[in-house]
């Protein structure tokens, strides 16, 4: 019984040894043929994966993604792959290692198993690699909006200025939004609030999405680009070529209906087309909004409007710091302290939150006074002022293109904070020193040029009049902080209205260039002026300077410009003749000074500003300035004495103003024996700038050719009422002719007076009862004109009379203004040919004309279908507003009405009229009028001012 058991058990254990050894014998034997299977299988796996890429390449280009399968397929594939080339490298190992004489049964044996195992893995995924759906699917849709985070905000202005954007956006014809200001100003704040204002779910669907791209300085077009395809999820393996990408993207975007595509922070122009954004005519719903620093960019990028982002306003600004500080500004003893710091900032949010955050939780009054006392200084020394206010700043000055404009720019600091600096004398400034080359033509130099540069690029702003530019008083610490930091070539010292009465003479350095001491108290100068021989600049007007010692300009040989205006000189010291290199010398309102030095010395000099003097007479050696381009003898109400040929020597002078001169120009003849006459100005070959009085219409007898060279004048003709007379002229001051308090009855004719004049006024004139009795030769006289006042001329029956006329008249005129005028019946008496006559005429004033009953006859409407703004005042006899032959469709571009004092006045006309335009509409003391318009959609008035019941005179109308 056991011999049969053991028996059983040794055949069963041979059976397995056998098995088990043919198993490894055969692996082992099959080793070639299990390498060859491997080898196709892999080959076949090889050639699905490659379809399969090409596939998804394909898909790519589509904008379509791959499936997940189909990502975790090829993943496995890159993990067999990787195995698979291991075993590559063992057998390649073992045939150069056994060269053939021998073999490694064990090494043969494991690589043959592992073929085996791997022909298996690998069929299986030959067997999985078949995809019925596809190999990609759709791009997931972009988000259409994105939130983009941002501080504190709230402003009043900004949101108003962000419902305005929200109504450009809505209008066709609206296709590119330019934002444009300082650095700081609140530019990307205003879009990330319109921007969040869009994702907002409750607001209207403006966009199928928003694109927020912020392209920073030096940002490129692949760059941009890449961020496009981000958004749109676009795989950025497509991105290569940047022409390549830039169709793609064109493509997807004109998917979309509507886009807003918000480009911020841009620094130049970027190519549209280069980057692949349809937009015009080639993708009409696509809309573009760009804020950027400069309106050159704005130009550039051919934006359709613009909106420039001011500083804010006094109580915008208190809550933006309120914002940034906290609750500590509303303690008793800090809060007037905290106020006070604010309107430091001057509006500029950049200033205002990084102030107010520096300040927060700083509850003791002595650090709110400190604070105070370091943001008056130039260079304030508080916590992230440099870092986060200059620095920023100062990019938009190192980004400054052109030759000089930078030390230009910087000449600024010399005028005090909030100063309203003249544009002429800062290019004349700039010119003497060298900064810009001399011209035969001021208009033409670089000057004007530069400041408009910088006006875009807001590093100055607009004055409070025309022709005159300011610095914000950031940017003005700023560039302080740059002159003083870089050690500049032009070091200098301001300290401009700072109360001073003392000349600080401790404070003049042998390396300053430029000094400005001007609007102080100074009441005394130093003997002698111990600075550098190289001090090229010394302003120190508006002081309450009696005279000036006699050594104090020696030594000061490099001295270019010299501004003493606004003092209480009488005399000047005969040092002066030694500043033999000053281009620029500025005297104006220097009202007690009656008599100067000898000039002769003075040939260099380019400008010379006598205005509002004392002087007598032609101050002595000024005919030897041969290189003199600018002289001001306005408001010289002594002068009375001008030698006969010393103007003509002034070969070089560009520009003459003698308004309000007390200078009697007359013709030569007999009465003008040793004085200089009018004919000499005609022998100034380069004089382009004219302004003068005179006092008759006798010079009208002279040949006037040359008066056609002149760019820009202001000539009055007559005596002058008053200085500060009624000047209607704001608009179109280039050539002014002013005719004043004569008699136009004679045989004077004005044809080449008015041939180039772009404003004429005619003021208590007598012997004229229309303009066209002004000229003999037909109306083409009155061709240039753009604005035409009538004041007080009693005899005047109308303004134009149709018998006179026999070609177009006032082709040009866009402004008409009718005062005083009691006798003035029309303004068209009788027709005129069909034409040009008044087609540009946009604004009508007509104001105490007492007999005109009706403004719009049907003689005249024909001409006048450009009105944008009426405005009738105080006419007692003005019935009706427009003749009762006017049809709806001839007003449709008025947009302001304003109606004041006409007592008589019962309709703006008997038919009903459509107003699509009219944005304000003024009714005062009007006691008869009724039913002037009807409001409604297609009359959307947008302001009603006056002291009517407005429901009577404008159906529709509701509070």
């Amino acid at each position: 019984m056991a011999s049969e058991l053991f028996s059983s058990t040794v055949g069963e254990a041979f059976k397995c040894l056998c098995g088990f050894l043919y198993s490894k014998i055969s692996t082992l034997y099959k080793y070639q043929s299990n390498i060859n299977s491997l080898t196709d299988e892999r080959r076949r796996l090889t050639n699905l994966k490659k379809i399969i890429e090409e596939d998804l390449e394909l898909a790519d280009k589509e904008g379509r993604v791959s499936r997940p399968e189909v990502k975790t397929w090829l993943q496995d594939v890159e993990r067999i792959e990787h195995d698979l080339k291991s075993m590559d490298s063992e057998i390649t190992a073992k045939n150069a290692r056994l060269h053939g004489c021998c073999i490694d049964c064990r090494l043969r044996y494991r690589l043959s198993r592992d073929a085996q195992r791997k022909t298996k893995e690998v069929k299986q995924l030959v067997s999985s690699g078949v995809f019925p759906s596809g190999v990609a699917v759709l791009n997931p849709r972009p988000q259409a909006v994105e939130n983009i985070l941002g501080g504190p905000v709230g402003q009043k202005t900004a949101l108003e200025m962000m419902d305005e954007i929200l109504k450009l956006l809505s209008d066709d014809r609206i296709g590119k939004i330019g934002i444009w200001g300082m650095g700081g100003v609140g530019k990307t704040t205003l879009v990330r609030i319109l921007n969040n204002k869009l994702e907002d779910s409750s607001s209207p669907q403006l966009f199928d999405i928003v694109i927020w791209i912020t392209v920073s300085k030096g940002t490129g077009v692949k760059m941009i680009q890449s961020r496009l395809a981000e958004r749109l999820k676009m795989p950025t393996s497509m991105m290569e070529s940047t022409e390549g990408s830039a169709s793609l993207l064109s493509k997807r975007l004109k998917k979309e209906k509507k886009i807003l595509l918000i480009l911020d922070d841009m620094w130049e122009k970027i190519d549209l087309d280069k980057v692949g954004i349809p937009h015009g005519d080639a993708h009409p719903g696509c809309k573009i909004i760009l804020t950027t620093r400069f309106m050159d960019v704005c130009r550039e990028m051919e934006t359709d409007k613009e909106m420039k982002v001011t500083v804010l306003s006094e109580e915008d600004a208190w809550v933006l710091f309120s914002q940034s500080a906290g609750d500590v500004v509303e303690l008793e003893e800090i809060k007037l302290h905290a106020k006070a710091v604010s309107r430091e900032c001057c509006g500029l949010p950049l200033a205002i939150i990084t102030v107010g955050k520096a300040m927060r939780k700083k509850k003791q009054p002595e650090l709110w006074k400190n604070a105070l006392y370091e943001l008056r200084r130039s260079a304030p020394y508080i916590h992230g002022i440099e870092r986060e206010v200059f620095l920023p700043l100062k990019w938009s000055y190192d980004s400054l293109q052109g030759k000089n404009i930078k030390p230009c720019f910087l000449y600024c600091i010399m005028y005090p904070e909030d100063y309203s600096i003249k544009v002429s004398e800062l290019v004349h400034c700039w010119m003497a020193e060298g900064l810009i080359d001399e011209s035969d033509d001021p208009e033409d130099n670089r000057g004007f040029a530069i400041v408009e540069n910088l006006i875009d690029s807001c590093m100055l702003e607009r004055g409070d009049q025309k022709g005159m530019v300011k610095m914000h008083d950031v940017i003005r610490d700023v560039a302080i902080w740059i002159a003083s930091s870089s050690g500049h070539e032009f070091e200098t010292f301001s300290r401009s209205d700072r109360g001073l009465t003392k000349f600080p003479e401790e404070s003049m350095k042998e390396s300053l260039r430029r000094v400005s001491l001007m609007n102080n108290k100074i009441e005394e100068l130093p003997d002698r002026l111990m600075t550098s021989s190289k001090l090229l600049s010394l302003l120190v007007q508006g002081n309450l300077l009696k005279d000036i010692p006699e050594e104090f300009f020696v030594g000061l040989r490099a001295l270019r410009v010299l501004n003493l205006s606004e003092t209480h000189l009488i005399t000047l010291p005969h040092s002066l003749r030694s500043l033999k290199d000053v281009r620029a010398l500025f005297l104006r309102n220097c009202s007690s000074l009656r008599k100067l030095p000898h000039l002769g010395e003075f040939k260099k000099l380019l400008v010379l500003d006598l205005k509002h003097t004392k002087i007598q007479e032609w101050p002595e050696g000024m005919e030897e300035l041969c290189n003199l381009r600018q002289l001001n003898l306005s408001v010289t109400h002594n002068l009375v004495n001008i030698q006969a040929g010393v103007i003509a020597r002034l070969s070089r002078l560009e520009e003459l103003d003698m308004q309000y001169s007390a200078y009697k120009w007359d013709v030569s003849g007999p009465q003008s024996m040793g004085r200089a006459t009018f004919n000499e100005l005609a022998s100034l070959m380069h004089l382009r700038f004219l302004y003068i009085d005179i006092k008759s219409v006798t010079f009208l007898s002279l040949d006037l050719s040359w008066w056609k060279k002149l760019k820009k004048f202001r000539i009055h003709v007559g005596p002058r009422p008053y200085m500060g007379v009624y000047n209607p002229f704001t608009h179109y001051d280039e050539r002014v002719v002013e005719l004043s308090s004569i008699s136009l009855s004679g045989e004077a004719r004005f044809e080449e007076l008015l041939a180039n004049a772009t404003a004429l006024q005619v003021f208590k004139c007598t012997g004229i009862r229309s303009i066209c009795e002004l000229v003999k030769s037909g109306t083409r006289a009155f061709i240039a004109l753009k604005s035409l006042a009538v004041i007080d001329c009693k005899e005047m029956t109308c303004v134009i009379k149709g018998d006179l006329v026999r070609e177009s008249i006032l082709p040009n005129l866009q402004e008409l203004r009718l005062s005083e005028l009691p006798n003035l019946k029309y303004i068209l008496e009788g027709m005129i040919p069909d034409g040009e006559s008044l087609r540009k005429l946009r604004t009508v004033y007509v104001l105490n004309c007492d007999a005109l009953q009706c403004l719009i006859t049907p003689a005249l409407l024909p001409h006048v279908q450009s009105l944008e703004q009426i405005l009738v005042q105080c006419c007692y006899k003005v019935r009706e507003f427009i003749a009762a032959e006017v049809n709806v469709a001839d007003f449709s571009k008025v947009r302001v009405l304003d109606l004041e004092r006409l007592p008589n006045l019962e309709a703006v006309s008997k038919n009903p009229l459509a107003w699509p335009s009219l944005e304000r509409l003024t009714v005062r003391d009007c006691p008869k009028l009724k039913n002037v318009i009807r409001i409604d959609n297609q009359n959307p008035i947008r302001e009603i001012r006056g002291d009517v019941e407005w429901s009577l005179i404008c159906p529709g109308y509701t509070t």
